[in-house]
């Protein structure tokens, strides 16, 4: 048995696919320490900074006096507080939504959608970029899977149209999480009512950053769109998972999705501080606007360098290096420069679609970008 694992673990790395963990110390969202040397994260999901910002650490050390550090069992049994009603509530609002439903981390989310709503004479059809959450659920759910070209809508209502009278899920993201575009949620809307679908849209990585009020990409969109996933691990700064839809679609949820059923609770701690993020959000528009700005600073230094990139449609800015090797060299080089973005490989992306996914925050300062292009720029002269 260990000689398969063996095996198995030493051809991912002769596929330069292999992973291992990079201990980081004191970091804050931004910077951190590797090995002694300081060194500047562009690469986690921490969009906004919130996971730092003085009012929800506030708030979460306050919580974490009056309610502990765990949440002691499942919400049907002992697990549920005032602190999760309290933030399912606002997020209910935020999303236009009657009711909303927290889960202990995102993945849970998402296998709690597709498990509890579809089953083995059900279809689901999903674009081809979904996150490994929503194709796991829907493996789990029995379903039969139906999977389109990324954003190839034609293709989506081809396989809509070959399913009358069965019950058809439609699986989006709204900001995809490797590519960093957008779906096009009005034509979703459009195909889900046409044919009679229930419409899921994950706006994971939209939740915070899109939208007038950054309520997320699905903002605007919320009377044609079933159920609304986010996260509150990304933008909101801290962890776990939920669902926003219509009261009747989250009761359904609470009796049927064995992911919530069966998980211990999030953290009222975690509550708390989502919560209070989810205030700054609507309180402070500087903080977008900083990202914003942000996000075209960096863009437009790469561009400058020669990388071939899209327009920026979210915080996620991926340069396409292709080979999984000189990827890992490219990571390498930049960590050597004092810059910290994982190469990111198969079965992440596809083969040959190996990348560097920028992430951008609004606590990036002026210098911090300033650096990263000229980190890139090392990597331009090298010929990566």
């Amino acid at each position: 048995m260990k000689n398969f694992y063996r095996k198995k673990l030493s051809e991912l790395k002769r596929q330069n696919l292999y992973r291992d963990f990079r201990k980081l110390e004191n970091s804050d969202g931004t910077r951190a320490s590797f090995e002694g040397r300081k060194i500047l994260l562009f690469c986690t999901n921490d969009y906004l900074g919130l996971s730092r910002h003085p009012r929800v650490v506030k708030a979460a050390q306050k919580a974490l006096g009056r309610y502990g550090v765990g949440a002691g069992a499942a919400r049907l049994i002992s697990g549920t507080t005032k602190a999760h009603t309290s933030l399912e509530k606002k997020l209910a609002r935020i999303k236009g939504k009657e009711s909303a439903l927290v889960f202990a981390a995102g993945f849970l989310a998402n296998l709690g959608i597709l498990t509890a709503f579809a089953g083995e004479h059900d279809v689901i059809i999903m674009d081809k970029l979904c996150h490994a959450s929503l194709v796991d659920g829907a493996r789990l759910s029995r379903a039969e899977l139906r999977v389109f070209p990324h954003k190839n809508y034609k293709k989506c209502e081809k396989l809509l149209r070959q399913y009358p009278g069965q019950q058809k899920i439609l699986v989006t993201e709204s900001v995809f999480s490797m590519d960093g575009d957008l779906a096009d949620l009005k034509k979703l809307v459009w195909l889900k009512r046409k044919y009679g679908a229930v419409l899921v849209v994950d706006d994971a990585h939209g939740t915070g950053v899109l939208g007038a009020k950054g309520r997320g990409a699905t903002e605007g969109f919320s009377k044609g769109i079933d159920m609304v996933m986010g996260t509150l691990s990304k933008a909101i700064g801290g962890l776990g998972g939920f669902v926003a839809a219509d009261r009747g679609l989250i009761d359904y949820l609470t009796n049927f999705a064995r992911p919530f059923i069966f998980a211990t609770a999030l953290p009222p701690v975690l509550c708390v501080a989502a919560e209070e993020a989810l205030r700054v959000i609507e309180k402070e528009n500087r903080l977008r606007k900083k990202l914003w700005e942000n996000i075209a600073k960096v863009h437009e230094g790469l561009t400058r360098l020669g990388f071939s990139m899209a327009d920026p449609e979210s915080a996620i800015l991926p340069v396409i290096i292709g080979d999984e090797k000189k990827a890992l060299d490219a990571s390498k080089r930049l960590l050597d420069r004092g810059i910290f973005i994982p190469a990111v490989r198969f079965p992440t992306v596809p083969k040959g679609k190996a990348r560097l996914r920028v992430t951008v925050s609004a606590a990036h300062s002026s210098q911090d970008i300033k650096k990263l292009i000229r980190a890139f720029k090392a990597l331009s002269r090298a010929g990566i």
